[in-house]
C-alpha cells in the first residue's frame, strides 16, 4: 500500500470528526511531502482541522475589523494575474507597514485571511501553491516586524504546508541583511530553498513585470 493510500484510509476513518478542512489527494500529498511520514501527516491534518475551528479561520472576511484595519494599510495586494507557472501572486509592500502601529491579533487574522484567499484561488485553478513577492523598496527598520514574519512562517509551516511555491524578495537593501540572518533561523531548508533575492530586472523568469505595481 502506498503512503498516500494509507494516509487516505486513516483520514477517511475519522472523516466524521473533520469539519474544517477539504480533504482531497492534493492536500494529503502536501502533508506527506511536508511532514515526511504517514503518522506525522495524519497528526498534523487533525491538528490543522482543530486549529481552523478554534481560530475561526473560515469566518474571517475582508469586513472583519482586524482584517480590514490591516488591509487598509495596503501592505498586501493579491493580483488577478498569475506568475509564469500560473500560480496566484500576492505582493507585500513592506514600506506600508510599521510594527509600531499594528496589533498582533489583527495581523494574525489578516495573515490567515490572506492565506485562505490565496488557497481559494489555488483550489479554483487546480493548483497547489502560490507566489509571494516582497517589495523591499524604501525598507527601514520600522518596517521590520519580526513577530509578524515569524507568525507568517509558523502558520504556513504548521497549517498551510507546501502552499509556498516561490517567495521573491525584490530590491532588498543592505540594511536587511542582518534582519535576514535572524529570520533565516526560523525557516526550514525546504522553505528556504524557495526564497529568492532578486532585483527588479531579474523578475522576468518568475513573473511578467507588466502585472506588477509600476513602482516595484
Amino acid at each position: 500500500m502506498s503512503e498516500l493510500q494509507e494516509l487516505k484510509e486513516r483520514v477517511a476513518a475519522v472523516s466524521n470528526n473533520i469539519h474544517h478542512l477539504k480533504i482531497d489527494d492534493k492536500l494529503l500529498k502536501r502533508y506527506l511531502i511536508a511532514f515526511r511520514s504517514v503518522s506525522e501527516a495524519y497528526k498534523r491534518i487533525l491538528e490543522t482541522d482543530r486549529w481552523r475551528g478554534e481560530f475561526g479561520a473560515a469566518k474571517l472576511t475582508i469586513e472583519t475589523p482586524g482584517v480590514k484595519r490591516i488591509h487598509n494599510t495596503r501592505i498586501c495586494t493579491i493580483l488577478e494575474e498569475r506568475d509564469r507557472k500560473g500560480r496566484p501572486v500576492v505582493v507585500v509592500t513592506v514600506r506600508n507597514h510599521s510594527f509600531q502601529n499594528r496589533n498582533m491579533d489583527d495581523m494574525t487574522n489578516y495573515i490567515v485571511y490572506s492565506l485562505d484567499s490565496l488557497c481559494a484561488r489555488c483550489q479554483k485553478d487546480g493548483l497547489d501553491n502560490t507566489c509571494i513577492v516582497f517589495d523591499m523598496r524604501d525598507f527601514s527598520l520600522t518596517c521590520m516586524d519580526y513577530p509578524a514574519i515569524r507568525k507568517l512562517f509558523q502558520i504556513m509551516s504548521d497549517h498551510y504546508p507546501e502552499r509556498l511555491g516561490t517567495c521573491l524578495i525584490v530590491n532588498s537593501p543592505y540594511l536587511f541583511n542582518a534582519c535576514w540572518m535572524i529570520i533565516r533561523t526560523w525557516i526550514d531548508e525546504n522553505t528556504a530553498s524557495k526564497i529568492k533575492f532578486v532585483k527588479t530586472e531579474e523578475l522576468s523568469p518568475y513573473i511578467d513585470r507588466d502585472i506588477l505595481p509600476k513602482d516595484l
